[in-house]
């Protein structure tokens, strides 16, 4: 998926992408992806899989504008975290 954004010469298309992180006791698991939605499932998985307290992040980021190797984070799409008591995976956002 791609959105145009302006520029002095009209418009170019850039990656629309979406970062994803689950922090855990064992490390944790992430992630980039292009499809929002599977963003959110890869972090809903990764939380449902690993003991004890855990929590994610999907954000939409962009590729730096320096060509490094390098995301900037936009926004944050929406975060989650694996309740104590019961285990239900409880997100926040969007």
């Amino acid at each position: 998926m791609t959105e145009n954004i302006p520029s002095g010469r009209g418009f170019f298309e850039v990656p629309r992408l979406y970062a994803w992180d689950v922090r855990a006791a064992d490390a944790g698991r992430s992630g980039v992806t292009d499809d929002r939605d599977a963003a959110i499932r890869h972090v809903h998985q990764a939380l449902r899989r690993v003991d004890g307290r855990a929590s994610g992040e999907v954000r939409k980021v962009a590729l730096a504008p320096d060509g490094s190797a390098a995301y900037i984070d936009l926004r944050t799409v929406g975060e989650a975290w694996r309740d104590a008591a019961t285990g239900a995976i409880v997100w926040r956002g969007e």
